[in-house]
């Protein structure tokens, strides 16, 4: 039966943060119809439990076959909605009307995608939650095929491109997917090719989710490695302009600090800073460091 949403849930072990959202998930003031379609890699905590109790379509593969681009296409081809909506288990909508302000962008006959706001945890540190607030800023932004020319410079300046929550409609989906060999920054890869083929796409602050990690330093350093890798695959054309942005992200960061009288912070801010650049600029050049840097 086809329904008006099909909400995508890429889930392994997603504990009590998953039982939360499909919690919020259920009270959704939405005034259409949708549908839950849960790809389970492997799970062996309580999360095919807790989605079963939620009349959701759960589908399990194995561990070693999940891969982000393909697994999110296998969860399309698998919804009926009208327009697909992506979020992952961690993602926890602050208010009722998620559904609803995430894909009112749509109704635009000339936007294919919308993506909503990540507010850090209330329990997060003030170096993630400066992160969040940063990037992902309370002011609406309509991208058009113009941002699409300089793939560097998109990459780096709209990190709010996302699919930790955002939706598509379903028939550019079909059109474009999600590229099959694009293993990391699935979103931003998609995100280009909607653009350049004359869509637009709308950052939706509205539409908002607790989400955020406090990675360790050496989480972190994988993490931006794994980044950088796939700023280099995808982003091939233009200048990024990385390291100014970089230096504007940090003097931001330590006025932020010291309004917070966070002084203390801020050796730490500094060398977490440095970490996370270090990793996505060695990952940019991954092709030139040896293995056992990043395994």
């Amino acid at each position: 039966m086809i329904c008006d949403l099909s909400i995508i849930i890429l889930v392994k072990n997603g504990g009590e943060r998953l039982k939360l959202l499909m919690e919020s998930l259920e009270k959704q003031n939405f005034s259409g119809s949708f549908e839950i379609i849960a790809i389970d890699s492997g799970s062996e905590d309580e999360s095919i439990q807790i989605l079963e109790k939620y009349n959701t379509k759960i589908y399990e593969i194995k561990p070693e076959e999940f891969h982000h681009s393909r697994t999110r296409n296998f969860g399309a081809q698998k919804s009926s909605g009208e327009v697909l909506v992506y979020l992952t288990q961690d993602a926890l909508p602050i208010n009722n009307d998620l559904l609803e302000k995430l894909v009112k962008p749509l109704q635009n006959p000339e936007v294919a995608v919308s993506y909503g706001r990540q507010i850090a945890n209330p329990d997060s540190s003030d170096v993630n939650t400066f992160f969040y607030l940063y990037f992902y800023p309370d002011e609406r932004k309509v991208l058009g095929k113009q941002e699409s020319n300089n793939p560097k410079k998109f990459y780096i300046d709209h990190i709010y491109v996302s699919d930790v929550c955002s939706a598509i409609k379903r028939d550019v989906w079909e059109k474009l997917r999600f590229t099959d060999d694009v293993s990391m920054s699935e979103d931003k890869d998609f995100a280009l090719k909607v653009l350049k083929t004359g869509y637009k796409i709308v950052y939706e602050p509205e539409a908002t989710v607790y989400h955020s990690h406090d990675y360790s330093l050496r989480s972190l350093f994988k993490r931006r490695f794994q980044d950088g890798s796939a700023f280099s695959n995808i982003a091939l054309e233009g200048e990024s302009g990385f390291f100014g942005r970089g230096l504007k992200f940090v003097t931001e960061e330590m006025k932020f600090l010291i309004r917070k009288k966070q002084f203390l912070g801020i050796p730490y801010a500094i060398l977490y800073n440095f970490i996370h650049f270090l990793g996505f600029f060695m990952g940019k050049h991954e092709k030139y460091m040896p293995g056992f840097i990043y395994n």
